[in-house]
């Protein structure tokens, strides 16, 4: 199950989307075509529980700042290529 903000390791995906977590912020990027049909209302439930979940998470942190400096993510070489 995804947590919001509490670390920097997981990461979840719903189709083409990717959604990483960190604890100083959330990485959403890719892909999501959510389709009129029971497919769609999958997806768009899926990702309405991820983003609830980091409203969640911001709207109870203590003493939350107006804005904190990201830090940069490092990429590394894949392994397996």
């Amino acid at each position: 199950m995804f947590k919001a903000f509490e670390n920097d390791e997981q990461s979840t995906q719903i189709y083409d989307l990717t959604i990483e977590n960190q604890t100083d912020c959330i990485n959403i990027y890719g892909n999501l075509q959510i389709s009129h049909d029971q497919v769609g209302l999958q997806a768009a439930k899926a990702l309405q529980a991820i983003l609830n979940d980091a409203v969640k998470a911001l709207e109870e942190a203590q003493n939350l700042p107006e804005k904190i400096q990201v830090r940069n993510t490092k990429e590394i070489e894949n392994p397996f290529l």
